[in-house]
């Protein structure tokens, strides 16, 4: 496995530029990368015949043109929806399959997949294996344990912790959120594929900053759209960014 390397003011463009264009599509995605972004987040659902798309879920509604469930749709079915716009209008824009993202744009941006079903398929695994992708890729929407499960079926992948509910109640408590941090994450700083606590910026705080890197972990968060805050959280020690705003948000930060 190779060392992972946070950008320096790393920030992420949710569902690539979505505020542009149909969340999680190529659009979103290349405009993103157009924009110098240092990193794009899609989300990763599963079809009902096991194939890993970019696509919110698990309704189809909100975001497609389509019905249902992801995980009860077969991708020939997905394949007949189109995406939808932020105003909720259908566009031309395709459901993506991760796999086809990852072999055209793999190597010209990071990636943040966010897997929505609390794990990665054996598929994806091997794309990003046979691609050379570890670098590239951090897995995320992960709670503690199914992070422990799924870095015991892949070693040679990077990863972040996700905040479970019971961590958001203490961590949210002034008085004892930094103690609970330093006791409830101190075994993760010893597994070398974890590289950051992922959590709301409502949660963050300089005390709880402080005690996740003296544990030797990264904290990123999500989804900041406001400049101000923006920029004081990086100020304060934040690692990464999560927007749905970046060109907005690098702007602001004067990039």
């Amino acid at each position: 496995m190779g060392h992972w390397v946070t950008s320096e003011y790393q920030i992420i463009a949710h569902k690539g530029n979505s505020s542009g264009f149909p969340e999680n599509t190529n659009a979103a995605i290349e405009s993103a990368l157009e924009n110098q972004c240092n990193m794009v987040e899609i989300d990763v659902s599963v079809t009902s015949d096991g194939y890993s798309v970019a696509l919110h879920g698990p309704s189809l509604e909100s975001s497609t043109s389509g019905s249902g469930r992801v995980n009860q749709t077969s991708l020939q079915e997905l394949s007949k929806f189109a995406a939808r716009g932020q105003d909720g209008t259908i566009t031309n824009e395709k459901i993506p399959l991760v796999e086809d993202l990852l072999r055209s744009l793999g190597t010209k941006i990071k990636w943040n997949l966010d897997l929505k079903e609390g794990g990665i398929e054996d598929d994806l695994t091997q794309v990003i294996y046979d691609l050379g992708l570890e670098n590239h890729i951090v897995l995320s929407g992960l709670k503690s344990s199914n992070a422990r499960r799924t870095l015991a079926g892949n070693p040679g992948l990077h990863l972040l912790v996700n905040l479970s509910k019971i961590d958001q109640l203490f961590v949210s408590i002034k008085l004892i959120g930094p103690l609970y941090v330093k006791y409830r994450f101190r075994s993760l700083s010893r597994m070398s594929s974890v590289i950051a606590i992922n959590m709301h910026y409502r949660y963050v705080s300089k005390a709880i900053i402080r005690e996740i890197h003296k544990l030797g972990l990264e904290v990123w968060v999500y989804t900041v759209d406001d400049a101000d805050r923006f920029s004081r959280l990086f100020t304060d020690g934040v690692d990464s960014i999560t927007t749905n705003l970046p060109l907005e948000m690098r702007r602001s930060f004067n990039f």
